[in-house]
């Protein structure tokens, strides 16, 4: 497996695709997990295409946790079925209905959950990053809404994600750890949706995928694996400086950015639901991360001397800009589309 083109790769991959489909497109929660199971099995070969040391332990790592917690998810589904005697109760007010939300969180990574994320993300290639924090967060995200039991475990959480996610960024030098942390805080704005629309979460999901695929593409060819690198690479604010700026504040959720679209979605949303005091914590935790947003905004900087000395832009990164840049104005049919939904309801 040293070559990343080996063949049995797209197997793998095929098996990892599969297995979310199989959890997503199942109402049996015993066909759901053996869908985890096998999107674990696709996912940790390819882990180790380097077959470096340090990939090695990672992959140990996330198959130790992931085991763990389909072993809770399973075994209380089971004890389920022997009390309910129905293996799709989706509404089964019991304690082992709250083990199998927190064998879910476990999964994602969420707080109080999320210590063995950064350990096991530190030393991973940029697009095994970039699979976990997107990719292995869907099903475990669509199975959580169909729990419809115990909502104050998932209000908990988020709270804690999107405060610990950002205080724990602070003071990082290590670009994948600050992206880690930046993940479970965003998952603190994505939680709170699976309880209310899945239409929602899945925006939101999908357009953090859009926003960091490029982002880790240019650190993975570049090599830049820590802040300081940022400015190392080019005195003169280049095309990528700019890209990595426009994806950071995205990142960050200011208007009009592409991000900002997302967190006004889930905003609505919970403002509809009368969560005033959760929403205002929300924001306190992007507030705090906003600090190591721009604190990586100001290394970028702080060495481009010419600030305009720029150089001509492909028209990729000019598309990718633009949507970035616009995105909020660009969706702005898709908002007031939403807003009306939830005004009707």
């Amino acid at each position: 497996m040293n070559n990343k083109f080996f063949p049995a790769n797209f197997m793998f991959m095929m098996m990892m695709i599969l297995g979310t489909i199989m959890s997503l497109s199942s109402s049996h929660w015993l066909m759901m997990w053996m869908g985890l199971e096998l999107n674990l099995m696709g996912i940790l070969p390819m882990m180790n295409i380097k077959s470096k040391n340090s990939e090695i332990e990672s992959s140990m790592k996330y198959f130790i946790i992931q085991s763990m917690s389909s072993s809770l998810f399973i075994m209380s589904s089971i004890i389920m079925y022997l009390s309910s005697v129905s293996m799709y109760s989706m509404f089964n007010h019991s304690f082992f209905s709250s083990i199998m939300m927190f064998a879910l969180l476990i999964k994602l990574g969420s707080a109080p959950f999320h210590f063995w994320l950064p350990s096991m993300c530190m030393q991973m290639s940029w697009m095994t990053l970039f699979l976990i924090l997107t990719w292995q967060k869907l099903a475990p995200l669509f199975m959580l809404s169909f729990i419809n039991f115990n909502y104050m475990i998932i209000i908990m959480s988020a709270t804690f994600s999107s405060i610990l996610g950002s205080i724990q960024a602070i003071n990082q030098s290590s670009l994948q750890l600050i992206m880690v942390y930046s993940s479970i805080s965003h998952l603190g704005w994505i939680l709170p949706s699976t309880l209310m629309n899945n239409l929602i979460m899945f925006l939101y999901l999908m357009i953090y995928t859009i926003i960091i695929l490029p982002l880790f593409m240019m650190f993975s060819t570049k090599s830049i694996l820590f802040s300081y690198s940022l400015s190392e690479q080019n005195k003169y604010m280049n095309k990528e400086n700019m890209m990595i700026m426009l994806l950071i504040l995205s990142m960050g959720g200011l208007p009009p950015m592409l991000g900002f679209l997302s967190k006004l979605l889930v905003l609505n949303l919970l403002l509809k639901m009368n969560m005033i005091i959760f929403s205002m914590i929300l924001f306190l935790g992007t507030l705090i991360s906003l600090y190591f947003y721009l604190n990586l905004m100001m290394i970028l900087i702080i060495k481009s001397f010419f600030m305009f000395k720029t150089k001509s832009m492909n028209k990729n990164m000019k598309s990718i800009m633009c949507l970035n840049m616009l995105g909020t104005i660009i969706f702005i049919p898709m908002i007031l589309y939403a807003m009306n939904i939830f005004n009707k309801s």
